[in-house]
Parts: structure tokens; C-alpha cells; sequence
């Protein structure tokens, strides 16, 4: 999407990205629920603004990338090149993230962290990549629904509480990532039928 102001704006599926006809007034103020990267023209008369929920990253000019889905725990703001401030904790609490920081924030716990990670898993949406770093099955399956036209059926109970990190190539359909998926998790199986995938315990 290009901006009124000649931003450009990456969005990945499931996104909304609310933006006026013309930027009026002292900001750039946008709205978005889900995830994009922002590739902000400079203007810094006029700070451009990304609020989503109880976060709010403002560049001069820049180019980063905001995680916030609603359903998901935690919002995230990743650094690719330039300067942004990141408020959050209901725009109590801010920080200035350098090149390939990454601003964590827990909405549930309130609490934050700073990481590095890698900038290739962070991006690797915009190339049509399915990557998962350290998260947990039932996560994995609410990405996996943004991706492909399925609804994953399955009980919480049966799921295994631990973390696990997945790379897809774009050309993979949800057959072999499941298969993947059910290889390495061990102790789930699943039946794609229609437009559900079910997944269940084998014990």
C-alpha cells in the first residue's frame, strides 16, 4: 500500500490498516491490527505514528516492522534501519530501539524485553516464508489460519505445553506443514477434511 505521504506499507494476511485520504495536522497517525512493515518517507515536521492497542511507534524515517494481532499475548516492534520510539504499557512506558532491536511486550503480564533477532525471521512474511521462532502448537495453528483458508479444530488439553521453531518455504501447503509438524511434535495427529484440519492426541 502506498500513503498519502508516499510511505510504503508491507501488510501480511489478516491485517488491517486504517489510514485518511491526506494527513492532516502536526502527525501521520495510522491504526493497525495484525502485522506490516512500514517504510517511512521522512518528514520531520510530521512524526508518523502506527497505534495498535496499548502500543504506539512513532518514526521520523524509517523502515520497521509491528506484530499485533489482537489474539496474540504479545505485541511486537522490530527495528530494521533508522530510529523509532516505542510506547507501550498504555503509553506509560517508552523506548528508542536501535538497528535489529526488537521490543517485546507482554499485554497480559505488562512486562517487556528487548531482543535481537534474526532479521530474516522477523521479514520472512513479506516473502511469503512461514517461520515460527519458540512458540507454542496452539499459536502456530492461529498463524497457520491467517495463511490458508482452514479452521484447525482441536482440544487445548491435548496439546503439549512446549515451544517449537518451524521454517516453511512459500511454495509449502498446509499437507506438509503439518506433516512436518506432526513428525517433530510427535504425539499429535492430524485429518484435513473440508476447509478443517483436526488435530488430535495419539495417547
Amino acid at each position: 500500500i502506498e500513503l498519502p505521504d508516499g510511505s510504503q506499507v508491507h501488510v501480511n494476511s489478516g491485517t488491517f490498516l486504517l489510514y485518511p485520504d491526506a494527513f492532516k495536522g502536526d502527525t501521520r497517525t495510522v491504526y493497525l491490527i495484525g502485522e506490516a512493515d512500514f517504510k517511512v518517507k521522512k518528514d520531520p515536521k510530521k512524526p508518523f505514528i502506527v497505534r495498535s492497542g496499548s502500543m504506539s511507534v512513532t518514526a521520523l524515517g524509517t523502515e520497521f516492522n509491528v506484530n499485533a494481532y489482537p489474539e496474540n499475548s504479545e505485541l511486537m516492534a522490530t527495528l530494521l534501519e533508522g530510529s523509532v520510539k516505542v510506547e507501550f504499557n498504555n503509553l506509560l512506558s517508552n523506548i528508542i530501539l536501535k538497528p535489529n532491536e526488537q521490543l517485546v511486550y507482554d499485554k497480559h503480564t505488562k512486562a517487556h524485553n528487548l531482543r535481537m533477532p534474526e532479521i530474516d525471521d522477523v521479514t520472512a512474511w513479506q516473502r511469503g516464508e512461514l517461520v515460527f521462532s519458540n512458540m507454542y502448537l496452539e499459536d502456530i495453528f492461529t498463524s497457520l489460519e491467517r495463511k490458508f483458508p482452514y479452521a484447525f479444530v482441536y482440544s487445548l488439553h491435548s496439546l503439549k505445553k512446549n515451544t517449537y521453531s518451524f521454517r516453511f518455504s512459500k511454495q509449502a501447503n498446509l499437507e506438509e506443514v503439518m506433516k512436518i509438524i506432526s513428525q517433530v511434535v510427535g504425539n499429535v495427529n492430524y485429518v484435513i477434511k473440508g476447509n478443517k484440519c483436526y488435530v488430535t492426541s495419539k495417547e
